[in-house]
């Protein structure tokens, strides 16, 4: 039986990996029709042709949308910083050269890696959670991220975040530096963890001691519900207490929405055309196919 968690007449809506996807996202919210506010999953930038339009009704909508950041997002902040050099699925020139650039940019990295509103059961991350932590723990350790990616000195963070690879565990973290880099890493990158919390960054898992983080984290952590991005080849995924919601949009699948201020969530999504600059993930997964659990 459906129950409204708050009152919000025309829903709050959880979209996932847009990707510089603009037209496919125009399209989804035509189809979604009114609202009262959308969680965006991270990764808005990059990849797609239209991360320019995608930017520009991201900063003219702040008021009602709330955005977390994900790896590309980061990636993208730190290609406008004039920190590292273009990748070869860097599709933001045309961004990077727009007049109001800096107004963007300095509004997306004030943005949180984490996001809970403290009505809906929901918590909004790009990639994961580590098991260790509560959901307190999560935001302490976002809150830590963002301060430094909004103080005066977020180049010296943003570089520092790539001068080294990230601890595959917290226990392994030696220094500040290192805190912040698994911090980082577990909010924007993570698919796979072993029991022991060992992580791979990786996009597969390197053998079958590994395990989705989110299988982990429900295993050790009684509270915790989570709409999160960033797996296309995981793909939709809709659980009591998940909703993975990168579905491959850039890769020519779907681009997907969930009303989650209504138990149960209900899913929205249309088909999108192929507009990535690398090789598509091999995987298959109809429109039609959405997993539960």
């Amino acid at each position: 039986m459906s129950n409204d968690f708050v009152d919000t007449p025309n829903g709050t809506y959880a979209i996932g990996d847009v990707q510089g996807c603009f037209s496919a996202l125009e399209q989804l919210l035509s189809q979604v029709g009114s609202y009262d506010f959308l969680w965006l999953a991270g990764d808005l930038l990059n990849r797609g042709p239209q991360s320019h339009a995608t930017l520009a009704w991201a900063y003219a909508q702040q008021n009602g949308i709330r955005l977390v950041l994900g790896n590309h997002d980061l990636y993208a902040i730190s290609r406008w910083a004039g920190i590292g050099k273009a990748k070869k699925s860097d599709t933001l020139a045309a961004l990077l050269s727009d007049r109001r650039a800096d107004d963007y940019f300095h509004w997306l990295r004030q943005q949180p890696l984490f996001y809970s509103d403290g009505k809906l059961p929901w918590n909004l991350v790009h990639a994961a959670v580590d098991a260790e932590w509560s959901l307190a723990d999560a935001a302490g350790h976002a809150e830590e991220v963002q301060r430094a990616l909004s103080g005066k000195n977020w180049k010296r963070f943003l570089r520092g975040l790539w001068e080294s690879e990230a601890p595959r565990r917290w226990a392994d973290c030696r220094s500040e530096a290192d805190a912040q880099r698994f911090r980082v890493a577990v909010l924007t990158r993570a698919r796979w963890v072993r029991e022991d919390g060992l992580y791979s960054w990786t996009n597969e898992a390197p053998d079958t001691s590994y395990l989705p983080w989110h299988e982990r984290y429900f295993a050790q952590q009684p509270a915790g519900k989570f709409v999160c991005g960033h797996w296309a080849t995981q793909g939709l995924l809709v659980q009591e207490r998940l909703l993975a919601l990168d579905s491959g949009c850039v890769w020519g699948r779907q681009l997907s929405a969930a009303r989650i201020d209504r138990d149960p969530a209900t899913i929205v999504q249309i088909q999108c055309n192929d507009l990535s600059t690398i090789p598509v993930p091999s995987i298959s997964v109809e429109l039609e196919t959405i997993r539960h659990a």
